[in-house]
Order: structure tokens, then C-alpha cells, then sequence
């Protein structure tokens, strides 16, 4: 697994946020797509983030036992991923590095409880603990006190799925089915339902599954984390099916409780599999704007798009990439280029055309870099095309012909 790969789960870095601020907590998903530069292969990520409520008193502690906590499950985790090495939803998992947040571990829970801090990214379960609470419109006591304390924050976490095939629907229902089955697992095993002592709050199954505590955890909890890593294996040792040919059904879940998910491929000599809204950019840009992004790929231009939303600018890149068919784009394509990713403007300074999304912050951060000034860009979220040249219009009648059928 490609050690870089925590950057694009979290493409502006690990933050974490005050309790208060509740607009940030919904789950969110994207995909991103990474490119072997020797064998050209790509593998695509679906990553689902959401904030998860964290102990300020446990960062210490998981500092210092995270690393080999960590190191321990991934060894498990590597000898029971080898048996599966066929599967759709596995990778190769026996040359795995050091992750990127035992080198860096973020310093950021030393922050305000009302503010916000960005650092380098962690792994992709980041480190936390089970919320508690004290309130009380008098004097606190210094119990009290100390318990607000330990609840400052809210870290940004996530889950990711790294395949060679573009099941993206189905693999973002496997995410969101694993994150409400860890939650289930941690709200029933919270200590002050099954009766356990306050000092063992921190012994959740979310602490356990993200390294930060295994030792003190009582059986409830690791019988739980055996379940859901018992699930997460089952998930990714299923088979992949075969072109035009299999289908395959994968029970996530009971199917008295929810159907099983449908993985299929289409056969070589039709289509190829395409799992994201091809009229996306449509909506966003309108079909004149579109037009004109569809003209300046095809003249091979050097093509960035912006936007805030993750999801948008990958799925936006993709599609345009995918509408020039039955051409194909022969150059660079990355969908979602990470902000804090170290040397990562680099790559815009390529002599080669590109096509290549940035999150709105890219350029904020890189406070010494300017584009270059053959590069086209296209911003999502104010749908605003900017091109060093003027655009020539498309051949007539055919531009008028296309333009009527993306209109329908």
C-alpha cells in the first residue's frame, strides 16, 4: 500500500475542531485515484471522512503506545491479507511502510476547544477516544473540571477502500455500513452502559481499532473489535467477478436487514464500467462552459480544476476525462491532488499537458508558487473558466449538434 496514500484520505491534512463546531461533523466521501509511474496502473481510493469526538488526556498516551500498537495490528493484518490476494477489495498489503503519522505524529489536540488546527495527515483511523460530558450552571468542580478537559475535540477520521476496480457506489456503502457498525459496536460498550468504571472510558472499540489502547480493554470491546475485523476480512476477501460473465453478491449484512450488495463488470467489448455521474460538470458549469473545458482537453491544454467539495472536483475531472471517448487522454489525469502533500505544486510544472484537481486551499498554501502561465483553469464553485488564449469554437454544425444533445 502506498504510504502517501494518508494524503489523499485527508487532502488538507488531519484537523481537528472544537465541540461546538457542529456544521463540520457530517460524514463526507470522495474518490481519488493513484497511478503506478512505473506499470501505469491505476487503483482507486474511496475515502469516507467524519469527525469523531476525542479525549485531550489520551493524546499523551496514544503517542506513546500508538506506534507499536500500530506496527503489531499491521503485521495481523498483513498475514491475513495474503490469503486474499485475488480479492476485488484487497491490495497488496506485504510491503507496507511505516505510515506516515508514526513519522509525524500531529501535536494538534493542544488546541483551543473552540478552534481549529490543520498538521500533516494521520492514518487513516485517526487517534481518539470516547466522548464524556459536565455540565451545570454553577461553580465546577475540579472533577468536573478535568473531565471538560479531557473532551476537547473533535479529530478528523477516515475510511478508505484501495482497489483496482471503480466500484465506487458499492464500496461507499461498505464504508458507511463499516463506520455505523463501529459506532453500534462503541455506543453498546460504552462504560457507562454495561455498568464499567469512568477511569475506562477510553477503552472503546474505536480506541482499540485505531491503536490507541488495547491492554485495558475489557472483553465486550475486543470481542467487538474481533467481529468488525472479522467482517472487514469477509469483505475483502470476496472474488472478483469475471467480465460480462459473474456476478457477485456480497452479504454485508443480514439479508433480512439489507440486501446484498451486486459486484459486476461489463464485458471488454462493450463499454467500460463507469460508477459516477457523467452529467455532473454539466450541472455545475452549464453546457456552454462545458463546451469550451471539453475543447481545451482535447487541444491538450494544460487543464486544473478548483472546488471546495472533494467529491465534486474528482468526479468532475473523471467525467470530463471519460466524455472524449472513443478518444483517450494519453497525458496525466489526477483527480484530487492533496494540499499537504509535500513538493506537490511540483507536478503542475510539468512540460507535458495535464488535466488535474485542486482543492481550493492548494494554491492558498503554497504562498511561493504561482501556475504557470499556460495552464487553464476551471473553478467549480463559481463556474468560471480561465484560459490564457482565446478558445476556438467548435466545428459547425457539429458543435451546434453536441451542444443540443448535452442540452437534452
Amino acid at each position: 500500500m502506498p504510504i502517501d496514500m494518508v494524503y489523499f484520505c485527508q487532502p488538507e491534512g488531519c484537523s481537528s475542531i472544537g465541540p461546538k463546531r457542529t456544521a463540520l461533523r457530517e460524514a463526507s466521501s470522495f474518490v481519488f485515484t493513484l497511478t503506478d509511474k512505473d506499470s501505469g496502473k491505476t487503483r482507486f481510493g474511496i475515502c469516507v471522512n467524519f469527525y469523531r469526538s476525542v479525549e485531550k488526556s489520551s493524546a499523551t498516551f496514544a503517542a506513546n503506545k500508538g506506534r507499536a500498537t500500530t506496527t503489531m495490528r499491521r503485521d495481523s493484518w498483513r498475514k491475513s491479507i495474503e490469503k486474499s490476494s485475488d480479492s476485488a477489495f484487497s491490495s497488496d498489503y506485504r510491503n507496507v511502510g511505516p505510515s506516515d503519522s508514526e513519522k509525524e505524529y500531529c501535536s494538534r489536540r493542544d488546541s483551543e476547544a473552540t478552534g481549529t488546527t490543520t498538521n500533516l495527515p494521520a492514518t487513516r483511523l485517526a487517534v481518539g477516544g470516547n466522548d464524556s460530558e459536565s455540565g451545570g450552571s454553577h461553580s465546577p468542580s475540579p472533577r468536573a473540571t478535568r473531565r471538560r478537559q479531557r473532551v476537547r475535540n473533535h479529530s478528523l477520521t477516515s475510511l478508505c477502500i484501495l482497489s483496482h476496480h471503480p466500484f465506487f457506489t458499492m464500496f461507499r456503502e461498505c464504508l458507511f455500513i463499516l463506520k455505523k457498525l463501529i459506532d453500534a459496536c462503541n455506543e453498546s460498550s460504552n462504560p457507562r452502559r454495561v455498568g464499567a468504571s469512568k477511569q475506562t472510558s477510553r477503552d472503546s472499540v474505536w480506541s482499540v481499532l485505531t491503536g490507541q489502547s488495547s491492554d485495558g480493554a475489557s472483553s465486550i470491546v475486543l470481542h467487538d473489535v474481533k467481529e468488525i475485523e472479522t467482517w472487514i476480512l469477509k469483505l475483502l476477501s470476496a472474488p472478483v467477478p469475471i467480465p460480462g460473465k459473474t456476478r457477485v453478491e456480497v452479504e454485508v449484512l443480514s439479508p433480512s436487514v439489507y440486501e446484498p450488495l451486486v459486484f459486476a463488470l461489463p464485458s471488454h467489448t462493450r463499454f467500460t464500467l463507469v460508477d459516477f455521474p457523467l452529467h455532473l460538470p454539466l450541472e455545475l458549469l452549464g453546457v456552454e462552459t462545458c463546451v469550451k473545458v471539453l475543447t481545451i482537453i482535447l487541444l491538450e491544454n494544460k487543464v486544473v480544476f478548483q472546488s471546495r467539495d472533494y467529491n465534486a472536483l474528482s468526479m468532475s475531472v473523471m467525467a470530463f476525462v471519460t466524455m472524449i471517448y472513443p478518444l483517450e487522454y494519453m497525458f496525466p489525469v489526477i483527480p484530487l491532488l492533496p494540499t499537504c502533500m509535500s513538493c506537490a505544486e511540483q507536478l503542475l510544472l510539468a512540460p507535458t499537458p495535464y488535466v488535474i484537481g485542486l482543492p481550493v486551499s492548494f494554491l492558498m498554501y503554497k504562498k511561493n508558487f504561482q501556475l504557470p502561465d499556460d495552464v487553464c483553469v476551471v473553478d467549480l464553485d463559481s463556474n468560471k473558466l480561465t484560459s490564457p488564449t482565446e478558445i476556438p469554437p467548435l466545428p459547425e454544425p457539429e458543435g451546434q449538434q453536441l451542444r443540443n444533445h448535452l442540452k437534452q
